[in-house]
């Protein structure tokens, strides 16, 4: 069965995820601003140092990148080589979670973990993208179960690996790795009284290991004479704990909220977990209360808020819930259907939201009819023309069906095809939401800008943007060495240039930058967005 399983697992990536990570355009901004750091190492062939808009880049480190630039160097420069690692990330995820939960349970815990895992909204969305929290939370993860189970078992080995794994974590994302491990076990050891707590020799191995490897890239930079890419990196990462970096900030029930409906079903099978005091507790069940509450804690804290901060979350989350899944596959429906009702209840709801996006994706004048928007930008890019047809409601139909399915066997009591059923038909909508309506958002959204930097993108020219941040100009707009623009917009839109230059807007503030910069000459309105060229440039040539 583990031969197979595995097979099927690998299957299920390909034909799950593969058909759908080229659709869209990368989203603005950690998608894009990814993807451009691994360009440009392609461009300069400088692989070691992490650049944006060939500047140094200090808010991650540069493994994730690495990978991005081997998969372009595969697949060339586009949308489905920047997403192709986390397709090998949701295969290791998905094969450690089946190991693991076998070696801890049964090969059926295995096979609900993983499986709960794959069909809960956001991982599977996480492993459609090109972000790099898949990878940086399947390493902390597998560091924190070999630290786990080298506290059960003594072995020197154990330890290693939990340093090795919590290293490339190191690489990935940064010292948090460090946090989030320590704030785990420190919640496990507390539950437990410090009972089994690893002897100093074995702590030494794990961090020395996780020293090393993790330190790799900020001892290379040293060597190099970058010292103020590690000062500015740990700058950045204090920032995030104190303020609302980037603008985004939220209530402190943020995660809670976002966890509770975007890792559904398998958050509301662990609140009926907890709720259920039958099912038997074990040690790993300490180690997975302390990755959950302590991430969901620190992130409820923490000022900046951005839906992937507590995505280590999925891991325990999707742990409890097998749990009881489990105990229902062995037992049938005898603990309690409510829980499966609210199931149904959610799924309806998912849907109808299914439904009306798929609907309003092609008929976004009907927005403004009924909702007022007090954004200009937001108002100009619905009332744009976008192609429609009935496939954008295809995952409606899929969720209705899945829908009946499962009512039918809940009433019949059949919970293992209730289960397959639920899993797969989730999936299916989520690959046909991938497939037929995030084109159509992304499109919505930021198309507009998009084509405008792809069909100037041979032009030797500048790209920027005035009055918002963005990466989309220096990918699609190919911006290569030369190219950049490095000063602040006031030097670009009033200063000698040596080429001409291309700035984007938003409509919002369409009439304040052509009276402050009479050197833009406006050449197009489209999708919210506003664009402009400066050309006075050639003057200086004496032209």
């Amino acid at each position: 069965m583990t031969k197979r399983f595995h097979w099927f697992l690998i299957a299920f990536v390909v034909f799950a995820c593969l058909p759908t990570i080229g659709q869209s355009a990368l989203f603005d901004w950690d998608e894009v601003n990814f993807a451009e750091c691994a360009r440009e190492m392609i461009v300069t062939k400088d692989y070691f140092n992490v650049t944006i808009n060939f500047q140094a880049f200090w808010e991650k480190p540069p493994l994730f990148i690495w990978m991005q630039a081997l998969s372009m160097l595969a697949f060339g420069i586009n949308e489905f080589a920047a997403r192709f690692p986390n397709v090998l990330a949701a295969v290791f995820t998905l094969l450690t979670l089946y190991r693991f939960g076998k070696q801890f349970y049964s090969e059926q815990m295995g096979l609900i973990w993983s499986s709960l895992y794959a069909c809960s909204i956001l991982p599977f969305m996480y492993f459609n993208s090109g972000i790099i929290d898949p990878w940086f939370n399947l390493f902390i993860f597998n560091g924190i179960i070999q630290f786990y189970i080298g506290t059960q078992t003594k072995i020197h080995r154990n330890f290693v690996l939990a340093g090795c794994f919590i290293g490339l974590a190191i690489l990935t994302k940064g010292p948090v790795a460090l946090i989030l491990i320590g704030g785990a076990f420190g919640i496990f050891f507390i539950i437990r009284r410090f009972k089994g707590f690893p002897s100093i020799w074995n702590l030494f191995l794990f961090l020395a290991t996780t020293t090393f490897i993790g330190s790799l890239w900020f001892l290379l930079l040293i060597a190099t004479g970058h010292q103020e890419i590690i000062h500015e990196f740990i700058a950045y990462q204090v920032r995030l704990f104190e303020t609302q970096d980037a603008g985004h900030g939220g209530p402190i029930y943020y995660h809670w909220l976002i966890l509770l409906f975007g890792v559904f079903p398998a958050s509301f099978f662990m609140l009926a977990y907890f709720r259920n005091k039958t099912i038997t507790r074990s040690n790993v069940d300490q180690i997975m209360h302390g990755m959950l509450w302590f991430t969901l804690v620190l992130f409820s804290i923490v000022k900046t808020k951005i839906v992937h901060y507590s995505s280590f979350c999925y891991f325990p989350i999707t742990y409890f819930a097998a749990q009881f899944v489990l105990y229902q596959w062995q037992n049938g429906f005898a603990i309690t259907k409510k829980v499966h009702y609210f199931v149904l209840s959610f799924l309806l709801l998912l849907a109808l939201i299914f439904g009306a996006l798929g609907y309003l994706v092609g008929h976004t004048s009907l927005i403004l009819d009924y909702i007022h928007v007090n954004d200009p930008f937001a108002i100009e890019g619905m009332k744009e023309h976008y192609s429609w047809s009935f496939i954008q409601l295809i995952p409606f139909v899929l969720l209705v069906t899945t829908i009946v399915l499962l009512f039918n066997y809940l009433i019949k009591n059949k919970f293992k095809n209730y289960f397959i059923t639920l899993g797969t038909g989730i999936i299916i909508s989520l690959v046909s939401i991938n497939a037929f309506v995030v084109p159509k958002i992304e499109d919505i959204t930021q198309g507009a800008a998009i084509d405008f930097y792809k069909r100037h993108q041979h032009e030797d020219a500048y790209f920027t943007t005035l009055g918002f941040k963005s990466y989309a100009h220096l990918f699609y707009g190919n911006t290569r060495p030369g190219n950049e623009v490095t000063q602040d917009e006031k030097a670009v839109a009033t200063g000698i240039l040596s080429k001409p230059a291309y700035f984007v807007a938003k409509i919002q503030q369409k009439q304040e930058f052509m009276s402050i910069y009479p050197d833009l000459q406006l050449i197009g309105e489209k999708g919210g967005f506003v664009f402009f060229k400066r050309t006075t440039w050639i003057r200086c040539k004496g032209k």
